[in-house]
């Protein structure tokens, strides 16, 4: 006798081991209104190989019972639409592990620049101070300043002292505005996240995905919408939709 055989699709994966939950789809005739009625039962459906992904169409066979509630295996997966799905989730998640990564980068070396520039500015004022003091210091005082003098002036190529050439960029306050909105939403990036995707901020939210990208909101899932929105929060330029 021939096994019973239906063709679903995979609802849910990954919550049992080699188990998976797959929605069977079937019209009857139901005689209380005279019509084709469609009928939904889901099945918990042994994966010996744990194949399937959720989206898949699936051919599942009854076998043996294994437990009280499966009593179906797969059979053969008709369309791998959960494979395309899950590739697509992992490629995306690598991508915005990346953006964030070059995002902590670009923040660190700033940071690194800032902190140099800073330094620089320690040392050209303590420069300054040796040079006013060596003027009324002993002569062997004298050498030792003009020792520190010497070596100052070598680490950052000054060749005299007060300089009358620019020695030190100090157009430093729109990147340090920048790091430190970036550190700040960083820090809170979760926060800002959940907030956003809140049913009262659902305008908002719909006006930055709008901006930020092509595709129909609607079709958009919720993580790829977390991705996109994290990306509008993380760059300085974009006003911070929420306040912190």
């Amino acid at each position: 006798m021939a096994r019973q055989n239906f063709i679903g699709l995979v609802v849910s994966q990954g919550k049992m081991h080699k188990t998976v939950k797959v929605r069977v789809q079937s019209k009857t005739y139901d005689k209380k209104i005279n019509k084709d009625v469609l009928r939904r039962k889901d099945y918990l459906v042994h994966d010996e190989g744990n194949l399937c992904k959720e989206g898949d169409i699936v051919r599942i066979e009854a076998i043996p019972k294994i437990s009280a509630r499966k009593y179906f295996a797969i059979a053969e997966i008709k369309v791998d639409k959960g494979q395309q799905f899950a590739l697509y989730e992992t490629l995306a998640k690598k991508k915005v592990a990346e953006e964030e990564k070059s995002l902590v980068n670009e923040f660190i070396n700033r940071r690194n620049e800032l902190e140099t520039t800073i330094n620089k500015v320690e040392d050209l004022k303590i420069l300054d101070r040796i040079v006013n003091k060596a003027k009324n210091s002993s002569e062997t005082d004298r050498e030792n300043l003009v020792k520190e003098i010497n070596d100052i002036k070598q680490k950052y190529n000054i060749k005299s002292w007060p300089n009358v050439e620019p020695v030190l960029d100090l157009d430093i306050s729109k990147a340090s505005k920048d790091l430190s909105i970036i550190e700040n939403r960083y820090t809170h990036i979760h926060k800002i996240l959940e907030t956003l995707m809140s049913p009262e901020y659902n305008d908002k939210k719909v006006e930055i995905l709008t901006q930020v990208s092509k595709k129909d909101i609607e079709d958009l899932k919720p993580n790829v919408q977390k991705n996109l929105l994290r990306k509008f929060i993380l760059d300085p330029k974009n006003e911070c939709p929420v306040s912190l």
